[in-house]
């Protein structure tokens, strides 16, 4: 038996997880706890610790395949030309990571000097370059160019993605 990533349609990790679990095939979806802001507060949620993925326990049975493959919200296994079986021991150090009472947050493929964009907060939409990075606090200045000026704004990481 192997581990293999599995990619499902967006927001539907749970769904194909629950649909694998009906059809006994072992499933893992990490899940952290992070903080959502609303209009009037902030509340914590539980989401996947890396959205569209979960990871499957498959053996070489062909069956078995099919079964997942045809699963609704599964879009594909992940791999080169072919799927490509995980380590054990990445799998047991997520599982370390997810067990332990340490903060999580996933990071994007962010790097100084790379265009992102607002996606949320009262600048959406602008489009920058993330200019410096402050992981104690969780914050990014991004530098966003408006009529032929640059100016820079400090905003949460939740708030802006690889453009």
């Amino acid at each position: 038996m192997s581990w293999y990533a599995a990619y499902t349609r967006c927001n539907h990790e749970k769904v194909v997880k629950n649909l694998l679990g009906e059809k006994d095939i072992v499933t893992f979806l990490p899940r952290i706890i992070v903080p959502s802001r609303r209009r009037d507060r902030k509340i914590l949620i539980k989401r996947p610790l890396f959205p569209n993925y979960l990871f499957v326990e498959l053996n070489e049975a062909h069956e078995t395949w099919m079964k997942v493959f045809r699963t609704p919200g599964l879009v594909r296994i992940c791999g080169n030309d072919r799927p490509m079986p995980i380590p054990d021991e990445d799998i047991e150090s997520i599982r370390i990571f997810i067990n332990s009472d340490r903060n999580l947050y996933p990071l994007s493929c962010l790097k100084i000097g790379s265009r992102v964009q607002v996606i949320s907060g009262p600048l959406t939409g602008a489009i920058g370059i993330l200019i410096k990075e402050n992981h104690k606090k969780r914050r990014l200045v991004v530098s966003l160019e408006l009529m032929g000026q640059s100016v820079a704004a400090t905003l949460f990481d939740d708030e802006i993605k690889p453009y």
